[in-house]
């Protein structure tokens, strides 16, 4: 046992983790139009770890499907979001709010050139930022004297959703999304999910993972 603990214990986590990777990735693979939110949902339940990714510091899993407040007195309209983490070091709250790779990222051209987001993506973000708001006029409640240890000075909310291969295929509809991305950065980070599997992939490569050979992206333009 004592072998195990100093020499193996850490092989086996490493092989364990390359495991969930490649399952994720695979995921991925063959259900990039899958348009069920709940289906998004369980799966990164079960693998919270690649959320954070997205982030630039180590966060800590705190609950799925966290209530961060906006309950009235008759227990109705609490503010569940989907993924509530902190900072390991600050302790500051990450909200995240995921949608679907099917989430229309744009909306309809509005002028020539210009595309504003679509109404699902700007729900999001609106509905990133009310969560956000309860939060931190509701935290001591929220948490209770039994809570983990949380800040909410001023948190950071990330949105989940869409596919950019698949929607972006003008320079135009790309000037748009990153215009209005670019513009919601200090409070709410719009990811899409290609962008997030293939930061899993790239972590993938980093430790020669290998998957099972993909089927044809249909997202994928293809050149002659």
């Amino acid at each position: 046992m004592v072998i195990f603990k100093e020499h193996l214990e850490e092989v086996v986590w490493m092989g364990h983790s390359a495991a969930r990777i490649i399952q994720l990735l695979s995921t991925w693979d063959v259900n990039r139009q899958n348009a069920d939110e709940l289906f998004w949902q369980a799966t990164f339940k079960e693998q919270t770890y690649a959320l954070s990714q997205v982030f630039a510091v180590p966060l800590v899993f705190i609950q799925d499907n966290a209530y961060v407040g906006g309950m009235s007195i008759d227990r109705k309209n609490a503010k569940l979001l989907d993924y509530l983490f902190s900072a390991e070091f600050s302790r500051e709250a990450v909200l995240v709010e995921l949608k679907t790779p099917m989430t229309r990222l744009l909306a309809a051209e509005y002028r020539t050139g210009v595309h504003p987001p679509s109404a699902d993506l700007a729900g999001a973000v609106v509905q990133a930022l009310t969560y956000r708001n309860h939060l931190m006029r509701e935290l001591t409640f929220v948490l209770g004297d039994r809570g983990p240890k949380v800040t909410a000075f001023a948190p950071k909310c990330v949105v989940v959703a869409g596919t950019g291969t698949a929607e972006l295929d003008t320079d135009a509809k790309r000037r748009s999304f990153e215009l209005f991305r670019s513009n919601c950065s200090k409070d709410v980070e719009i990811v899409t999910y290609d962008e997030l599997f293939r930061k899993l992939e790239v972590l993938a490569n980093l430790f020669g993972l290998k998957r099972r050979q993909s089927p044809p992206d249909p997202t994928r333009q293809t050149t002659p």
